[in-house]
């Protein structure tokens, strides 16, 4: 499933307390997923990038991309995201703490699940 949008600002949780800055962008249309969270590629100026997907349908759509070796400022800009595969579902926040294994361990899974792939399947 191909996702576009323009990339917007969030809140800065993920990149400020837990390392992982993401790109939140902002949809036109609610995509046709199920809360969780989902490995993909995305594309910025014809590069492609292995992504860390967050979509929660209880925030208004929030769907959220961490680009993996990608430096530098996505304010403002279009991104077309392939959504591959779900690895995991979405936990209630408890603590910070509790919060960062989660990500810890969705980015092994994403790289896991990369590691397997031959090449990206962008369209």
């Amino acid at each position: 499933m191909i996702i576009t949008g323009s990339v917007i600002r969030g809140d800065g949780i993920a990149g400020a307390t837990f390392g992982i800055p993401t790109a939140n962008l902002s949809l036109p249309n609610r995509p046709g997923l199920t809360p969780g969270v989902y490995v993909g590629f995305t594309i910025l100026d014809d590069k492609t990038y292995q992504s860390l997907i967050c979509f929660d349908a209880d925030t208004l759509g929030k769907f959220e991309v961490h680009l993996f070796n990608f430096t530098g400022g996505l304010f403002n800009t279009h991104l077309s995201v392939d959504v591959q595969s779900k690895i995991s579902d979405l936990i209630p926040w408890t603590t910070k703490e509790a919060m960062q294994q989660k990500i810890n361990n969705d980015v092994i899974k994403a790289k896991a699940w990369f590691a397997t792939q031959d090449s990206p399947l962008v369209h």
